[in-house]
């Protein structure tokens, strides 16, 4: 078999520790791409060493007339607490991955895992209980391709070697201090002395898993953009399957691949039964709600709303949105009242526990149960700042005025104004 990779169209950076696999996915690419750099991360875990080791792949890059952007972060000193080195040295390696994304300076990015790291992959989570998305292992996704998971690293040797690719070698490869090098240097030695062509096989399952994906994936109902996070509409209304995935495609959408636990589908999936705003928590500080069907997803907390006295001339952003008030010419349906009817002292805050409301011709009732008829979500009406005057809500601002400040066929009319910023 003849190795080589696909160009690709726009600028691609090649991250490149200096190891074997990564020096070969180098090779490959600089012979098919127009527009290319090199990505090295000193890590801060091996000392000179490895400050050594991108030395060679900055010298090399000199020498080939590749562009090199090195960086440095120190791995052990940003430990979180109950964080393993391997995990926070991957987490501050995709901070400078993503940085170099957002900022443009490269289109993509090309990592060197091959199919022994990917059976690797799949194995562990095998283990850990996955299901037919997790049988893919690992794959290209936005801003990040993976030109060698078809290749095993048997292949990638025999090229390094036809072709006299430098490297350097990792010492810390060779130590057996977690989960993924225990299974390259225990378990999979021993399964592939039975069966010779495992990663061949694992390679199999990985294209036959993403087939029925891509499957699940075209009926799976994808999700909108809300004030609070997201809704994925008629959710509740799909098979268990099929709402499972849309939650996972939803927090990987949103930049969260992992965590996301079977307790966590199965929690959100319960809510199928339960009454409407019904809330579970989740990872990430999020929380999963039921509302007519749909599954409402709350990314944070709302953010606090400091009480402020009103005046005409007042305007505020909050959550997302921008609030002011205008005068005008004419009604306009739900969001006109008089200013000479609201109360002097009247205040601009969050809604409280027993405010009452009675929007025009209506009749008085707590603000909770008219926002419930209204069928707001629990994120929604935490998230509605209010014209108060005590506990009497005067305006629910951007959705409607009360009575006590309704406008006069002849004026004068004040409208609330709720822009998106």
């Amino acid at each position: 078999m003849k190795l080589s990779v696909n160009p690709y169209k726009g600028k691609l950076g090649v991250a490149v520790s200096g190891g074997m696999d990564s020096m070969v996915l180098f090779d490959l690419c600089r012979k098919v791409q127009k527009k290319l750099v090199v990505i090295n991360i000193e890590h801060g875990i091996r000392g000179e060493e490895s400050v050594s080791d991108s030395d060679f792949v900055e010298s090399y890059c000199r020498l080939c007339g590749v562009e090199c952007l090195r960086f440095s972060v120190n791995t052990l000193q940003d430990l979180r607490p109950g964080e393993s080195v391997e995990l926070a040295a991957r987490r501050l390696r995709y901070d400078v991955f993503n940085k170099l994304l957002a900022d443009k300076t490269v289109d993509a990015i090309a990592l060197a895992h091959h199919a022994d790291d990917n059976a690797e992959t799949m194995l562990m989570r095998i283990f850990r209980g996955t299901g037919i998305h997790g049988l893919i292992g690992m794959g290209d996704r936005k801003g990040f391709v993976r030109p060698l998971l078809g290749v095993s690293h048997k292949e990638i040797e025999n090229y390094a070697e036809k072709n006299r690719i430098p490297y350097v070698t990792d010492s810390t490869n060779l130590v057996d201090d977690c989960t993924r090098n225990y299974i390259r240097h225990e378990i999979m030695p021993k399964i592939a002395a039975l069966y010779p062509g495992v990663i061949d096989a694992f390679i199999r399952l990985s294209e036959n898993a993403k087939e029925a994906d891509d499957y699940i994936l075209s009926n799976t109902p994808a999700a909108q953009k809300t004030s609070y996070g997201y809704k994925i509409k008629d959710c509740f209304g799909y098979p268990e399957i099929i709402q499972k995935y849309a939650i996972k495609m939803l927090f990987e959408k949103i930049g969260f691949y992992q965590d996301i636990e079977k307790k966590n589908l199965d929690a959100v999936v319960s809510l199928y039964d339960k009454p409407n705003n019904t809330v579970v928590g989740l990872p990430f500080g999020c929380r999963a709600l039921k509302m007519n069907g749909d599954l409402c997803i709350c990314l944070q907390e709302p953010e606090p709303f400091l009480e402020q006295a009103y005046n005409e001339r007042l305007a505020f952003s909050y959550e997302g949105a921008r609030y002011s008030f205008s005068r005008g010419s004419e009604m306009k349906r739900g969001i006109t009242l008089d200013p000479t009817k609201i109360p002097a002292g009247s205040v601009i805050r969050a809604r409280r526990d027993g405010d009452t409301f009675r929007r025009v011709n209506g009749k008085n009732k707590l603000l909770g149960d008219f926002l419930n008829e209204k069928k707001f979500n629990v994120f929604e009406k935490e998230r509605m700042p209010v014209l108060a005057d005590g506990n009497v809500v005067l305006a629910i601002l951007g959705v409607e005025t009360a009575e006590a400040v309704k406008a006069e066929p002849n004026g004068p009319f004040l409208h609330v104004i709720k822009e998106k910023e």
